[in-house]
């Protein structure tokens, strides 16, 4: 009876996410979809069970998925044994190992108590799709202008981090972690914030730029009012701006100086990974690098015309190119370019390893690290704009200025 609990608290791990019911077969079943036994498989620390079926698993109707518990295997460790139930059910339902230490679909156990992971939440969503509603609303204001989401590189948050947005009144609020907005700037000059591992920047119209100090609303000022600043860009522990006359600068972390990166480019777009390499597109679709701390100049990657987009996750870079809206991925260890979206997107944005593609009919869909399979997270014609972090969360902000928070 407690094997019995044990495994209907295992299946639940996944069922509370996916529109499936699983439930223990009743005796005059002649055959049932699932079957879990005990066998030996010989004395071993790492081989705790197995999963074996003779479909693919993905729409539990075979009758022949075999869930193999090792018999030989001690059982008093409930942590592994939890862990190795809600494992081998993942593939049950047709999910492979994962790529993320964190989640449960990792193959190793590593003595760390796991919980469904953002990462297995999606590939298990990809298949089945979702049992809840999966948007929640958390602000409702024609006003919201843009958002932002600040996180640290380390494991240890930041004061700073989370949810930000801008309005067009130039109001900076961030979103608690007890629900509510709370402002920490009022400026009617402010047109753009950005933020990155830890740090908040916001831009005035006159190109002065400021960073906030945590407290109330007192912000450093650190960039001198000019013209020719087109946009800001924060990423890593870094701050850059973007000029009209072609040219990268980063703030050099003291005062109001900024350092100018190289020569003066073309530059229509700017990425920047965790270990700061600096990716620019051109308006004339050529993609250059540039190495951290940028004194090699800028190295030519991909010279097509029909670049429009680009975005960094990490360390993986990916960008939008064609009419028809493809996602290609650069594979660095070939290298070669790989398209894993062959239409359809619109925009791209990418945190730590989550990749989103944004469709015109409003639609947002996740990259589940197959290519071609991504995972639809919402589809109102309603939508604006996608952003997440590194942990999975996402925040959608449609055209009437709400803000929504993905929850399932």
């Amino acid at each position: 009876m407690l094997f019995i609990q044990r495994f209907n608290s295992a299946f639940a791990k996944w069922t509370q996410h996916i529109p499936v019911t699983i439930a223990p077969a009743s005796s005059n079943v002649v055959r049932a979809d699932i079957h879990i036994r005990f066998v030996p498989l010989g004395p071993s620390e790492t081989v705790y069970a197995a999963t074996s079926m003779v479909a693919d698993g993905t729409t539990l109707s075979s009758g022949l998925i075999n869930i193999t518990f090792n018999d030989d295997y001690n059982w008093s460790d409930d942590r592994l044994f939890n862990f190795t139930a809600v494992h081998e059910i993942g593939h049950t339902l047709g999910l492979s190992h994962s790529k993320v230490q964190n989640a449960v679909m990792w193959p190793f156990y590593e003595g760390i108590t796991r919980v469904i992971h953002p990462d297995d939440e999606a590939a298990v969503h990809a298949v089945y799709g979702w049992r809840n509603p999966r948007w929640t609303r958390i602000d409702a204001n024609p006003g919201t202008r843009g958002i932002v989401q600040i996180s640290s590189g380390s494991s240890i948050p930041s004061p700073l981090d989370g949810l930000y947005q801008l309005r067009m009144t130039g109001e900076v609020l961030w979103y608690s972690p007890n629900g509510n907005w709370l402002s920490v700037d009022k400026n009617k000059d402010t047109v753009q914030i950005a933020g990155s591992s830890g740090n908040l920047y916001q831009r005035h119209a006159d190109g002065s730029i400021y960073r906030y100090t945590g407290s109330g609303s007192n912000w450093q000022w650190i960039g001198a009012s000019s013209d020719n600043i087109i946009d800001i860009v924060a990423a890593a522990d870094q701050i850059y701006t973007r000029r009209k006359d072609g040219w990268v600068a980063r703030w050099s972390g003291s005062g109001t100086t900024w350092n100018s990166i190289e020569q003066p480019l073309l530059s229509k777009q700017i990425a920047v990974s965790d270990k700061k390499t600096l990716w620019n597109l051109l308006t004339t679709g050529e993609i250059v690098r540039s190495e951290w701390p940028y004194g090699s100049g800028w190295a030519i990657i991909d010279q097509n015309p029909e670049n429009t987009a680009i975005t960094v996750g990490g360390e993986e870079f990916y960008k939008l190119q064609g009419s028809s809206g493809q996602v290609v991925w650069l594979d660095m260890e070939t290298p070669m370019w790989r398209m894993i979206e062959d239409a359809g997107s619109s925009a791209i944005y990418a945190s730590g390893q989550y990749l989103y593609s944004y469709h015109n009919d409003g639609s947002i869909w996740r990259y589940t690290d197959t290519p071609f399979v991504w995972e639809q997270l919402d589809n109102t014609s309603n939508s604006a704009s996608v952003i997440g972090d590194s942990r999975g969360n996402v925040w959608e902000m449609l055209k009437s200025g709400d803000i929504l928070q993905l929850i399932s």
